[in-house]
């Protein structure tokens, strides 16, 4: 038996592997999932001190507080990094499971639909996403690198199976 470029021989027989495939499938899926969820807990992180300046209270009412509240301090979304990476491992875990590109991308997908699901406001009007660079910056951290590993295993089996002259 011969294995594509890059990709080990599977040691397991397929009748143990059919249940251990898939609870690691469906565990890497929810760890995807669960992933998104902390790194949008931990994505308003600031670097600095912030200060609330003392207001008048004439002005109280008419000052929003929420401007205010990082004056002097800066967005540190280091959970895009992590995203990046976990993201990728994700899709690299996935790839012990299975050789197809569509399964390998199923812990990344559980991550965007989760992260749609997580810009939808909820029945008070809170939000898990505030409108700025940081949230974008987290799409583009989880996407864009794991997207591009999946490039790179579908295009290397394409490699791998061209005939050489």
């Amino acid at each position: 038996m011969t294995a594509a470029l890059g990709t080990p021989a599977r040691a397991t027989a397929p009748a143990t592997r059919s249940w251990l495939t898939i609870a690691l499938g469906v565990v890497l899926v929810v760890d995807g999932i669960v992933t998104l969820l902390l790194e949008v807990l931990y994505l308003p992180l600031y670097l600095g001190h912030a200060t609330v300046p003392e207001a008048q209270p004439i002005m109280a009412a008419a000052q929003p507080l929420a401007a205010t509240l990082t004056t002097g301090a800066i967005p540190f979304p280091i959970t895009a990094l992590i995203a990046a990476v976990l993201n990728v491992l994700l899709v690299k875990g996935m790839s012990t499971v299975t050789d197809r590109i569509g399964i390998m991308a199923l812990p990344l997908t559980a991550w965007v639909v989760t992260y749609m699901l997580c810009m939808l406001g909820g029945p008070g009007g809170d939000v898990w996403f505030m409108n700025d660079w940081p949230t974008l910056a987290l799409l583009v951290g989880g996407l864009l690198p794991a997207g591009l590993y999946l490039y790179y295993r579908a295009n290397l089996r394409v490699v791998a199976a061209r005939p050489v002259a």
